[in-house]
């Protein structure tokens, strides 16, 4: 296995609760963050080490991409 470092902006679930929503870099966590509909008042990203293949590590690879097309239609 091949230890990573993926990336976390959190989201409001809109009914109390808060999700990571996992990308490859800072960069997009923290664009993410700073792009939210209803924001935090302060920024909550951050880090966390996993492996390759993993399910947040696959969630990280979709969330960058559909990230990627988003910002390219702007």
């Amino acid at each position: 296995m091949i230890k990573t470092e993926v990336w976390y902006s959190i989201q409001n679930g809109g009914d109390g609760s808060a999700y990571p929503m996992w990308f490859l870099t800072r960069e997009e966590a923290e664009y993410d963050q700073a792009h939210l509909y209803d924001g935090w008042g302060e920024d909550c990203s951050g880090s966390v080490e996993t492996f390759e293949g993993s399910d947040i590590y696959k969630d990280a690879i979709n969330n960058s991409k559909e990230q990627k097309l988003d910002r390219e239609g702007e």
